[in-house]
Order: C-alpha cells, then structure tokens, then sequence
C-alpha cells in the first residue's frame, strides 16, 4: 500500500481526492519498502501543462482577473451588447488569444449573448410582445472557430454557434459569417444562411461552394468571381428577387490591411530601434 512521509498507509484511494498527501520515495529496499501507488507518475504531465497555462500572462484574463465593479455579470452583459455606453457595435477583438482557448471563449460570448436573448424574449412573449432588441452576432474570419471539420478543439465554439444560425431568428438574434474561405466553414451554418455575398474568389473549391449556393438557373453567374473588381460582390437570397452583381463603396477611411510592400522595405537599410521592451510588454500582457 501507498506509504505517507507520517507512516500511515493508503488503503482507500478515495481519499485522494479529498486532501493533499505526501509519499515517502519508493524504495526496495526490506526496512523502508514502499510503493508510489497506482497513481504514481500518472497526472505529473498534466499537473505541468496546468501550472504553465497558469503562469501564461495571455492566459491572465482567465486566472487571474481581478473583481472589481466592472466585473458584474450584469455589467459584462452590458459591454456585449452595447448598453454599457451606448453604442451600436460592440467589437470583441480575439486576435491576441492563444488558439488553446480561443474555441471555449468564443463558445462562451456566444452563449452569453444567446442566453441574454433567449431570456429577454421569453419576458417580452409572456406579456405578449416580441423582442424589441435584435442583435447580430458577426463572426470575422470564421474558418478559424467554426470549421468544416469534427476536430475536438473546435466543438465548443461549433457548437454555439451552430446553435445560434439554427435557433436564434426567434429571439432576435441573428448571425452574419465571414470568411476568406467559405469552403472551409461549418456546413451547417451555411444551410441556415438567409441571403450569401460573394466577392471575389480565386481557389477553385471555394468559387465552387458558393456555386452549390445558388439556384440551378443561376449558377452560372458565379463565373464572374474571379474576376470581380475591389468592391464588386455577388448577391443571392431572400434580399434580392434574383441573383445580382453589385458594388458597394469603398470604406474611408480604408482599413490598414494592404500588404506590406516587401520589395522596397528589403532594398533599405536596418531598421533603427525596434523598441523591443514594448512589444514584449505588449505580447506577454505585462
């Protein structure tokens, strides 16, 4: 039996779970032989990875958030939705989240904001009224949380937003899903999709998605993706009669996603100083 540095021996592994013990070494030798049990080197893997998300500043918001009045769940509700101050789009930026997490913690905006709808409407039916606060849910770069595929690390996320395209148009909440790679996002999302915009696309499986999209008399109109100009787009759906080529206005100011221009940056010389404490502070979230 598993041997305790006080001399007691473990008979009931129950108790495990319920304090923290310390072993005396395992050993062979006659007067002091003792076991490490049947747990022995089993979670030491796990109890590592733990302690290092722990200490992973990225992972702070999680850990070791601080309360304050801000916190509230009333007030957290707020924030996403835009009464905290007032304003018609609230922007949730996930880009510095690390990929470990970034499933759970979409699942559980998403759940929040479904569950806040769910409520309201349900108070709103019972004095036979409907939801007087439709929100919609923008998914940017959707192919990175909700992909087409059964990957473990995606089912949180897929999962409340499946349910979100499936269920929430009867309490005021609906979802718009943007990606660079249609072909690549979830199926199921897609089959509750009211109205599709296409721009341009160059990858043959995804102009051949958004083919599938549209009606056999017009499918044909998605030849044109290829060679749509910046602005141009492909409409089809329940907001048009039929499937439509159209151009929107550029945005101005335009946002700073041109790329980088690459042959003249390399033709100069060293950059100065980088500031290379700041981008730290700034990655590590010190």
């Amino acid at each position: 039996m598993p041997k305790l540095t006080n001399g007691e021996l473990i008979s009931d592994r129950i108790c495990y779970f319920e304090d923290l013990y310390e072993f005396v070494p395992q050993s062979s030798a006659k007067l002091d032989k003792a076991s490490g049990g049947p747990y022995y080197g089993e979670f030491n893997r796990f109890l590592l990875r733990l302690k290092n998300k722990i200490e992973d500043k990225r992972l702070s918001f999680l850990f070791k958030s601080p309360q304050k009045e801000d916190d509230k769940f009333e007030n957290i509700i707020k924030q996403f939705i835009g009464y905290l101050d007032k304003s018609n789009i609230s922007i949730v930026d996930l880009s510095g989240i690390p990929f470990e997490v970034l499933s759970i913690t979409v699942s559980l905006i998403s759940r929040i904001v479904f569950d806040f709808s769910f409520h309201y409407s349900k108070i709103r039916h019972n004095d036979h009224l409907l939801n007087d606060v439709p929100i919609m849910i923008v998914c940017e770069e959707a192919h990175i949380y909700v992909p087409n595929n059964t990957s473990a690390q995606y089912r949180s996320s897929k999962k409340s937003i499946e349910r979100i395209a499936k269920e929430g148009r009867k309490y005021g909440l609906s979802l718009m899903v943007v990606s660079q790679r249609p072909s690549e996002v979830s199926e199921t999302i897609f089959a509750q999709c009211n109205n599709f915009i296409a721009l341009r696309l160059t990858n043959y499986n995804d102009q051949n998605y958004i083919r599938r999209l549209l009606p056999d008399t017009s499918n044909g109109v998605a030849n044109i993706l290829p060679n749509l100009s910046s602005g141009e787009f492909i409409m089809v759906g329940d907001a048009v009669i039929i499937p439509s080529v159209a151009k929107e206005e550029m945005p101005n100011p335009a946002p700073k996603s041109q790329s980088v221009d690459f042959h003249n940056e390399w033709q100069k010389s060293w950059v100065g100083e980088l500031g290379f404490e700041h981008i730290i502070e700034r990655w590590t979230g010190k």
